[in-house]
């Protein structure tokens, strides 16, 4: 099969890059969530200092009497500043705008169901564009993360407005459960839910771009191993110094208008403060709704020297333990349970099938996690993609229970009974680059669908 994800360029994954590049994009040339965060830490500072500085003159030029010539001249500069200030703005508003407009598009339906539908669809794509531990797989799953959150912190508040005990600022817009059927709701929806919901997912750690934690990671030349584990006073820095710039962007950077001033005082624009500053300082409650995407996607599009596609399916259970132990609030983690299951969106899944009288073969097959809210979280919706040993890309939908399911090691060991030539027959049609020596190694516990994924025919799974 081929490997080059590049060469995948149905209409679909190319809005999902485009969607990554808009976030997460590095070069000075494409403007990106991350590069206007940079230009307003390193630019916005001094702008504001000398916006300052000429504010003073003038006023004492005005007291004084003094130069009129040179007021003008002030002036003049003054504007010319603000006037950059009020562009900048502008800029991070109409981009902000394309990225949720943009999330919306790839992870919304026209009813809830399709919603559910779509956002599995873009959750799983971000996770078979990435190839395991294989390249710099932490730089591009940290270009990921906040689009990942960002989805899984709308399904969880659509969850919240079910029950709407949250906080009242959810409470309130229940009725925007309903907005599938009014357009009046699903525009308030997109303003008020959407708008806000995003930005504090792409916007939770954006204080790591602040000069300040950049020198912190990369060291005084830049080539310092920004993922490797910090000594403790460098985490403790670099924890306060995240927390506060991003705190400081959030107040006075977000752009929930093309309009400075509408910001003051906009409900939504206070309660993606009060997510983000609640996710930081730990207390139960509004901020989990952004926390808990958080742990999980640090588990799934880990950064870790470790990383391994065995532990995906871990993520939820740091999540039922951090509820056990009321670190974050259980009924957003049980409803977050329900929503992501066991098994990550896009995690390749080995089973045993079954032929049609029900009984169980003596092989298995390859699926792929496609569909959120299983029935059984150990129980995952998946399609099909392969068929008597060859991979298809007309495979049905299937829930692969737990007995089936070769990531338990109750099913592998029903296999373990193969022959070895029946388990080279399976290995050399299921497996690229097939060596005699992979007969040793066990049933697999799952499979890396980046491979099958990278070809264009196979990315219409959940059709």
């Amino acid at each position: 099969m081929k490997r080059k994800i590049d060469d995948a360029n149905t209409l679909y994954v190319r809005q999902v890059k485009k969607l990554i590049s808009l976030v997460s994009g590095t070069t000075s040339h494409t403007p990106s969530v991350t590069t206007f965060a940079k230009r307003y830490f390193t630019l916005t500072p001094p702008m504001k200092k000398y916006i300052g500085d000429l504010t003073n003159q003038i006023n004492h030029i005005q007291t004084s009497g003094l130069g009129e010539t040179n007021q003008a001249t002030l002036k003049a500069k003054l504007q010319e500043t603000q006037d950059k200030l009020h562009q900048e703005h502008q800029n991070r508003y109409e981009l902000l705008k394309s990225v949720i407009e943009l999330t919306v598009t790839l992870s919304e339906g026209n009813s809830y169901e399709e919603s559910q539908v779509n956002s599995a669809k873009i959750l799983g794509c971000l996770l078979m564009l990435t190839q395991g531990s294989e390249g710099n797989y932490r730089t591009f799953h940290q270009h990921l993360k906040p689009i990942y959150k960002a989805i899984l912190v709308l399904r969880l508040v659509d969850k919240a407005l079910s029950d709407s005990t949250l906080c009242p600022y959810l409470e309130e817009r229940k009725a925007l459960l309903h907005r599938f059927d009014d357009d009046n709701l699903r525009q308030r929806w997109f303003d008020e839910i959407a708008f806000p919901v995003i930005s504090a997912a792409i916007y939770q750690d954006i204080g790591l771009f602040h000069p300040d934690a950049q020198l912190l990671l990369k060291g005084k030349d830049g080539t310092c191993d920004p993922y490797r584990t910090l000594d403790d006073a460098d985490r403790k820095a670099l924890l306060k110094l995240n927390y506060q710039s991003t705190l400081a962007y959030v107040k006075e950077a977000l752009c929930l208008s093309s309009q400075p001033s509408t910001t003051e005082n906009n409900p939504a624009h206070r309660f993606v403060i009060d997510m983000i500053q609640g996710a930081f300082t730990g207390k139960s409650g509004v901020g989990d709704l952004v926390k808990i995407p958080q742990i999980y996607a640090s588990v799934v599009l880990s950064t870790k020297p470790n990383y391994d596609r065995i532990s995906l399916p871990k993520g939820y259970m740091i999540i039922e333990q951090m509820a056990k132990q009321g670190a974050i609030n259980l009924q957003l983690a049980n409803h977050f349970i329900h929503i992501v299951g066991y098994f990550p969106q896009g995690f390749g899944i080995c089973f045993i099938p079954v032929n049609e009288k029900g009984f169980e073969k003596d092989q298995y097959e390859y699926a792929i996690v496609t569909r959120l809210n299983p029935d059984n979280p150990a129980a995952p919706v998946c399609r099909v993609v392969s068929r008597n040993l060859n991979f298809t890309a007309n495979g049905k939908d299937e829930t692969i229970v737990k007995s089936r399911n070769l990531y338990f090691k109750a099913a592998r060991q029903k296999l373990m009974k193969l022959d070895r030539q029946r388990h080279a027959e399976i290995l050399r049609q299921m497996t690229r680059n097939f060596k005699d020596s992979d007969l040793d190694k066990q049933v697999p516990a799952f499979w890396e669908p980046y491979d099958f994924f990278a070809e264009k025919r196979n990315q219409s799974l959940w059709k």
